[in-house]
């Protein structure tokens, strides 16, 4: 073999495991991030209402920025823009989601340079129950320039339950 064709087999070789290399890194990068932003446990019905109660006694008597009706259309409980534009933006968004059918309680932070990025969906429950953030039609940005708030309080008919907040 000369050795012209030795180089280039060795580049070859080389750019092929400095591909997979790669795809590790990012593999592991994404499962580091999962396991520091998502935390899923089994919850009995009374632990998953405790888990509810104290995250939303934290918001006294404040009411959510948005509600869902029964279409599944996600509407404003008051406009928007009337809120006043907080000092302190918020660096997550948190979801407090629960599952009577399978008993699970999840609760998932989201830093706001993720939600800034693509495609919005979080598969809290698995199936076809996704929690879509471009679905409920939320704007990011008028979320941060609002500041630390309660966005959803949702009881859906099933008996699942969705807590949304930025801090």
């Amino acid at each position: 073999m000369s050795p012209s064709k030795k180089t280039w087999i060795w580049i070859i070789v080389s750019g092929f495991a400095l591909v997979v290399l790669l795809l590790v890194v990012i593999a592991g990068a994404g499962i580091y991030f999962l396991s520091r932003h998502i935390d899923a446990k089994r919850a009995p019905a009374p632990e998953a209402l405790r888990a509810f109660e104290a995250q939303r006694a934290s918001f006294k008597d404040q009411m959510p920025l948005f509600q869902v009706d029964n279409n599944d259309r996600t509407l404003p409980t008051r406009p928007l823009s009337s809120l006043p534009t907080s000092p302190n933006k918020p660096e997550h968004m948190w979801i407090l989601a629960w599952d009577p059918d399978e008993e699970r309680l999840v609760k998932i932070s989201l830093p706001f340079w993720v939600l800034r990025m693509g495609r919005r969906k979080i598969d809290v429950f698995g199936g076809d129950r996704e929690f879509d953030l471009d679905r409920l039609s939320i704007d990011i940005t008028e979320l941060e320039r609002i500041g630390p708030a309660l966005v959803i309080d949702l009881r859906a008919r099933g008996g699942e339950r969705v807590l949304v907040w930025t801090q």
